[in-house]
């Protein structure tokens, strides 16, 4: 233990003039914690306090052993006590907040953090940085995005440069939850021009929050905003310090009455719809799921029945699925679609897909039960039809009804905006992709204009459109629509949706009129790029990319492609790396591999790596014909460069093109004939929604609701 180190009883003062009496027991402690020996480490902090009681570094090592044992309601005692001696004290106020963050008081947790850092002044006691992280985890398992995020970008920025365990969480976030593109974005305190009247109290607003004092600067905005409601920035770093705070409620009045401020319609209609993404009463009501049992008359002719007709599907489910269902698993899983599978699937038009009404499990008799039947399907207004279809198709085998339950929420989301198709096997992968574009336009063309909407007060967006008081809501309704994940692409859609309901078109955005550091990112594929330097187009790019914002990183790698200085800043691989994945079309895919190949040879350097990609993408879409004409001029042009022939081997084994030993001494690394190559798996159909979860590649096809 360093005696130049800061003491643990968070006082901000060197151990050495603080607490120099204990020197020597507080570091036998540290080594039985370094040594994996807590227990040992608490008994000894124990002893050292009955000595001399009520001395806060050992009240602190003491709280924090036995949170670490889990001892919570002794943690307690010994931070009521250290609170007592020390009032005043950073620490005791930290280990209070992680206390209540352990005991998932996410507010109360929050309120206790603020005390603590209200009484940092100059260095940050350790049990601070730890609480602010504790708490931010803790947040977030409540859901309260913004909140949560707050806390970890001030953990990011206290922590140093040894950790980043905030900022990997921020990006996991960004990448993998569906998180919406106005929340992934930082939202920052905001402040005002050089020589306005307000610039020197809002500095101290901003210096404020920075630090994580967000309680102390909310006061200070409520003492300057009664003279000054003019001023409609106030009104926003007010709104975004109560959601720093937890403090939903005043989060989203505040920016609502932001949005109404005399401010550009752009920050009004990104205010609203970040405050309908909060507000629990915008979010629409979940589709709930309803389980029918019934028993079996004949179970031989039941599942023939269900075999022999294509309008019941059978679902062969692997272990991993069969883990998923508690209890007995069934011995036959099934979809019941509304029509027959077509016989034609290399022509088929969006009004003959499948859709799924259902799913139902065939359970064999048990100890105490009898064989059953479960259907499993939307409680809507179709669920009558629902199951008059399925008793019509099972016929005679199928018995009487026993039960119905409860099941959940179902997967389906907002009804306007989702479908579940089942698409015959055969169905080629391009015309899968058309298909589910049509289904999407009708989606938001269609269907999601005439669906009442609670942000729009129960009225559907056409009834909107002629509301002045909803003008607003109906935008930022559509804007989030239209960030949703699943609609990427489908800009000219979104067009004409703003056309129909006689909505502002977005602008195109001068380069000049933006600040590239604080532009907010659902912006950026308007900027005109094209008037701005390399170094803030640099700064767009590492913004696209932290937060996921892939239709504006889009259009910057496309802007600085066309730079040849852009170079040293980004590598022009990189770019074309990235470009060729954010690409859903594979024509445009293609031709990114192609603008590529071209570069590549005006630097003479090997197309290989892009070929790859190629036969990759062929191999996807279940192109057989593409992918063995990439495969011959890969062994033509290629197989003499190193590891070429092993990616390739790579590539084939893991479809399954090749055996495991195709790549042994004296055998040859690629197969000379064709490669196999199935059909592509059907997508993800799901629209995301605000309240909603996009459908996201790669699930599994079970859904076993509880």
């Amino acid at each position: 233990m360093d005696p130049y180190t800061l003491c643990p009883c968070g006082s901000g003062k060197k151990l050495k003039f603080c607490c120099s009496d204990l020197i020597g027991e507080i570091e036998k402690i540290h080594r039985m914690i370094e040594g994996d020996q807590p227990r040992a480490a608490l008994r000894h902090v124990e002893q050292t306090l009955a000595k001399t009681p009520g001395r806060a570094s050992l009240l602190d090592l003491q709280a924090m052993l036995q949170m670490s044992l889990g001892e919570f309601d002794a943690a307690k005692t010994t931070v009521d006590e250290f609170l007592r001696v020390d009032p005043d004290s950073p620490s005791a106020y930290a280990h209070q907040a992680m206390l209540l963050a352990e005991q998932e008081d996410a507010a109360a947790a929050v309120n206790a953090l603020q005390s603590a850092l209200q009484r940092v002044e100059t260095n940050l006691p350790q049990r601070v940085l730890e609480a602010i992280g504790s708490v931010g985890h803790a947040l977030l398992l409540t859901g309260d995005v913004v909140a949560a995020r707050a806390h970890l970008w001030l953990y990011e920025a206290i922590a140093g440069a040894d950790d980043h365990r905030a900022l990997e969480l921020l990006v996991r976030m960004n990448q993998v939850s569906g998180l919406p593109l106005l929340l992934r974005d930082r939202l920052a305190i905001r402040g005002v021009p050089e020589g306005h009247p307000l610039a020197a109290p809002i500095e101290a607003v901003q210096r404020l929050a920075a630090a994580g004092k967000w309680r102390a600067a909310a006061a200070q905005i409520d003492d300057i905003l009664p003279d000054h409601l003019d001023v409609p920035l106030l009104f926003y770093n007010r709104a975004l310090l109560s959601g720093y705070l937890a403090d939903r409620k005043n989060f989203t009045a505040g920016l609502r009455l932001y949005a109404r401020q005399d401010i550009p319609i752009e920050d009004a209609v990104e205010a609203e719809a970040i405050a309908q993404l909060v507000d629990e009463a915008s979010q629409e009501d979940p589709t709930k799921a309803v389980r029918f049992v019934f028993d079996i008359n004949d179970e031989h002719a039941l599942v023939e029945q269900f075999l022999s007709h294509s309008q019941i599907a059978s679902m062969p489910l692997s272990d991993e699925e069969l883990e998923m269902f508690e209890g007995p698993k069934p011995r036959g899983y099934y979809m019941l679609l509304d029509r027959e599978m077509p016989d034609d699937a290399q022509h088929l038009t969006r009004d003959q897909v499948p859709h799924v009404l259902g799913f139902v499990s065939h359970f064999g008799r048990q100890t105490d039960r009898a064989e059953r039947i479960e259907l499993v399907t939307d409680r809507d207004d179709q669920v009558n039809h629902v199951l008059e279809t399925f008793k019509r198709l099972a016929g005679a085998a199928l018995g009487n009804q026993v039960d119905e339950q409860d099941a959940g929420e179902s997967p389906s989301g907002d009804s306007a905006l989702s479908w579940r198709w089942h698409l015959p096997r055969e169905t080629p992968p391009r015309l899968r992709r058309e298909l589910l574009t049509q289904e999407r336009r009708a989606a938001l063309l269609e269907r999601w204009p005439d669906t009442t909407r609670k942000a729009l007060g129960g009225k559907t967006p056409r009834e909107a459109a002629s509301d002045p008081e909803l003008r607003l809501p109906l935008s930022a309704a559509v804007l989030l629509l239209e960030q949703g994940s699943a609609n990427v692409g489908f800009g000219d859609t979104f067009v004409e949706l703003r056309n129909e309901l006689d909505l502002p078109q977005h602008a195109t955005i001068p380069a000049d009129a933006i600040d590239a550091a604080e532009v907010p990112v659902v912006r950026v594929d308007r900027v005109d790029l094209s008037g701005l330097n390399d170094e803030d187009l640099a700064l767009l790019y590492k913004r696209c990319v932290l937060v996921s914002a892939n239709a504006a990183l889009r259009v910057v790698v496309s802007e600085a492609l066309g730079r040849d200085s852009f170079d040293d800043l980004v590598p022009t691989e990189t770019l074309y790396e990235q470009l060729f994945s954010l690409e859903e079309d594979s024509d445009d895919a293609v031709q990114v591999l192609d603008q590529a190949r071209n570069w590549a040879k005006s630097k003479d350097q090997s197309s290989a790596k892009w070929d790859m990609l190629e036969l990759q993408l062929y191999i996807s879409d279940g192109d057989s014909e593409g992918a063995n004409r990439l495969l011959k001029h890969l062994r033509e042009e290629h197989m003499d460069e190193p590891e070429v022939a092993q990616q390739i081997y790579q590539l084939l084994y893991m479809i399954g093109a090749i055996p495991p030993q195709g790549a042994g001494p004296g055998q040859p690394a690629v197969p000379p004939g064709g490669v196999p190559v199935e059909t592509a798996a059907e997508p993800a159909s799901g629209i995301w929604t605000p309240g909603g979860e996009a459908q996201t590649a790669g699930k599994s096809k079970l859904w076993t609701p509880d």
